[in-house]
């Protein structure tokens, strides 16, 4: 039997939100035999084309063909109908696969042209937004890869869409780079810290909406009780002075809340490695959480509210703790870890197990090729 030809559409040249997660499943479905194309937008501007570059890093070369705007342009979106149709009708493609808006929008009409079943992933955390774009999106998809049983519940009574034309398939990580055992660069080291503290790590941008001043409101109650509780900030952000940096100065914190800005490769692999136990408050724009799901695999526990998504990736007391979010939970949360490192490990070993049993990219290929077998069954009686 011949292998499943698959095109993956992804809108945007820009190597931010779920651009590591569409590629690394396409290189995944690869893995798994499936004859998967990444199709990307070619035109980055003055800016490095950095999906393009990581396409070809991971042996994918990329389908240019397309112009793929991340926002609508009526006439490229035209023009780039009209080449999909012309490559539709020479590869031969048994499915496409959207992963963002406007690829989606672009790909409909061609795709229902040639009977070819449009599948959509979806990494909005709580299900889509009820807008006529979505209703005529969602309309038109054979299956829908929901990131969650709380987006599935909302985008079924939203939209209405068939249990038969949706299913969750949980974002995945890739667990051989997130792995504890790998040697990686000391972030501990790197900022210094002491050889005994006990380490909070949050990777969120530093923006008004993501909670940081009850995060800094419960750390600061822990760093007066414990002379070994840091705190390390991921991340950056337009409103980082007033989100982060004034607060932790106003509340004399200079020397326990450590800003690393932003990280990228095996630094920032290291620095997950120097958490004791990582933090999220509430879900930003991945609406999927995927540093939660990189902490884990790390095999640290997390500390999350109950908020979006959250508390279907990190089940607690098994491979973290929920709390409500408020500075007196957080609080609760970071002193029980604080003073348990018996329990810290074994939550560290939960948590690694369950990335590996459930977020390992292998697992989540499996599940993919496994629906897209059943889309292109029913496509064949229908």
């Amino acid at each position: 039997m011949p292998p499943i030809r698959v095109l993956h559409l992804f809108s945007n040249s820009k190597w931010t939100g779920p651009a590591e997660p569409a590629l690394n499943l396409c290189v995944a479905l690869r893995g798994l035999g499936v004859d998967a194309r990444f199709a990307c937008a070619p035109d980055a501007g003055a800016s490095v084309n950095m999906v393009v570059a990581t396409a070809r890093d991971r042996g994918v070369e990329p389908v240019l063909s397309f112009r793929l705007n991340k926002h609508r342009n009526p006439w490229h979106n035209f023009l780039d109908r009209r080449a999909l149709r012309r490559w539709i009708a020479a590869e031969r493609p048994d499915l496409i696969h959207c992963h963002l808006d406007n690829d989606h929008e672009i790909a409909l009409a061609p795709a229902a042209a040639a009977g070819v079943p449009v599948v959509r992933s979806s990494y909005a955390g709580e299900g889509f937004p009820d807008t006529p774009r979505h209703r005529r999106l969602v309309a038109g998809t054979a299956l829908l890869l929901e990131p969650s049983e709380l987006a599935r519940k909302n985008d079924t009574a939203l939209f209405g869409v068939p249990g038969e034309r949706m299913a969750v398939v949980p974002g995945a990580v890739d667990t051989e780079r997130f792995d504890p055992r790998r040697e990686t660069p000391d972030g501990r080291r790197r900022l210094t810290l002491p050889p005994d503290a006990f380490v909070l790590g949050i990777v969120a941008r530093m923006q008004t909406h993501r909670h940081y001043e009850d995060l800094f409101g419960a750390f600061a109650r822990l760093a007066a009780e414990n002379p070994r509780a840091h705190l390390v900030v991921v991340g950056r952000g337009t409103n980082q002075k007033t989100v982060g940096f004034e607060p932790v100065r106003r509340l004399g914190l200079a020397d326990r809340v450590h800003f690393t800005g932003y990280i990228a490769g095996e630094d920032y692999v290291g620095m997950l490695r120097a958490f004791d136990a990582g933090v999220l408050l509430v879900p930003g724009s991945d609406g999927t959480c995927r540093a939660v799901r990189e902490v884990l695999a790390m095999g640290r526990p997390m500390v999350v509210a109950d908020r979006g998504m959250l508390a279907e990736i990190v089940a607690d007391g098994q491979t973290g703790l929920v709390c409500d979010g408020t500075p007196d939970g957080l609080h609760a949360a970071f002193a029980a870890l604080a003073a348990d490192r018996a329990r810290r490990a074994a939550l560290g070993r939960n948590a690694r197990a369950a990335a590996e049993a459930r977020h390992a990219l292998p697992v989540q290929a499996a599940q993919v090729l496994s629906l897209y077998e059943r889309v292109l069954r029913r496509t064949a009686t229908a």
